[in-house]
């Protein structure tokens, strides 16, 4: 049996996703010579772009999310999946045993000042407040029936474009988030997810924000980090600039604001988001009472796919549907019954 229990699992998760930000808040200031952007590759690239990219720090963040998950919970990162492949501009991105030898790693690809700045990032102690964020009473799940999916920073593009000072309004870095998500092998039903909001308040607190949900069974509990204990109620449906005039304005005549927003941590409705994007969202969902159904069949997303398949074999390619409370949907059925 793995020699850890689900509260080191929910505070590994927490913990790495905290890791993860502090490294995107790391390359602030730089221009995106410093990020060192690559262009995905066919298998990587997600089809609904003409061209998708990468950035060190998502590179970097993954591995770093990845050994603070080692850290605490050993037997766990086996079973750790994520967006971003561990190499970048023909280097193998890894977290080395001293900040300095990491900064030399990482020199070999971006300038020397920022390369230090990312590696003192990737190796800086963690320092949350757990015991106010995280539940006490846990549910009995069994840790080898435990998976991962992380999407180190989401909103790739934005974050790019706001560490270039190129954003629009309501754009940029405030979009950018890091989601992890742990779901059951055997079912594939997603039990536990974490949002890191690294940029959400950045003269409040160096922390930004974190949400979490925790579903299991008949448990059910979420929450927000200290700057926010609860979410807001509002009539908002979020969408992508991709999203059909026809469906937009079905939805409008209903009553709904409609906002288009990047990230998939930001909106949940396309068939071009992946299991890395929505499994720790949909935990989150499902804490609440809500729910991720798969637009094509509206049945939930689940999450056990086999670790072989190629990068877009993850897509959940039938489009989606979020929500955080069965009335909701009960509101939006007139539009998505078929």
């Amino acid at each position: 049996m793995p020699d850890f229990l689900m509260e080191d699992v929910v505070k590994a998760l927490l913990q790495s996703s905290e890791k993860a930000a502090a490294i995107a808040r790391s390359c602030c200031g730089y221009s995106s010579e410093a990020l060192l952007v690559a262009q995905k590759g066919d298998g990587e690239a997600n089809a609904r772009f003409e061209k998708d990219f990468k950035t060190i720090a998502d590179v970097l963040a993954q591995v770093c999310a990845k050994h603070e998950i080692k850290k605490h919970c050993r037997g766990l990162v086996d079973n750790v999946r994520g967006e971003e492949c561990a190499e970048i501009g023909g280097v193998t991105i890894e977290l080395k045993e001293t900040e300095e030898k990491t900064a030399e790693l990482l020199s070999t690809l971006i300038p020397v000042n920022a390369a230090k700045r990312m590696a003192k990032a990737a190796h800086c102690k963690i320092k949350l407040s757990l015991g106010d964020i995280v539940p006490l009473d846990f549910p009995n799940i069994s840790p080898s029936d435990i998976g991962v999916w992380i999407d180190p920073i989401d909103a790739t593009a934005e974050f790019i474009a706001g560490v270039n000072g190129e954003a629009g309004a309501d754009e940029g870095l405030s979009c950018v988030t890091v989601l992890i998500g742990a779901y059951l092998k055997s079912t594939g039903e997603p039990i536990f997810g974490v949002i890191n909001q690294p940029f959400h308040d950045k003269l409040s607190s160096p922390l930004g924000r974190i949400v979490w949900g925790l579903c299991y069974g008949e448990f059910r509990k979420w929450g927000a980090s200290e700057l926010q204990k609860t979410l807001p109620d509002s009539n908002t449906f979020l969408t992508s600039a991709a999203e059909t005039p026809e469906v937009v304005a079905q939805i409008k005549e209903l009553g709904w604001d409609v906002q288009s927003v990047p990230g998939a941590g930001h909106k949940l409705m396309k068939g071009t988001t992946f299991r890395w994007d929505t499994c720790g969202p949909h935990a989150i969902l499902k804490a609440q009472g809500g729910e991720i159904l798969d637009y094509t069949t509206m049945l939930p997303l689940t999450y056990n796919d086999p670790d072989d398949l190629e990068p877009q074999a993850y897509c959940n390619s039938g489009g989606l549907i979020a929500y955080g409370a069965d009335a909701v949907f009960e509101r939006l059925k007139v539009i998505f019954d078929k």
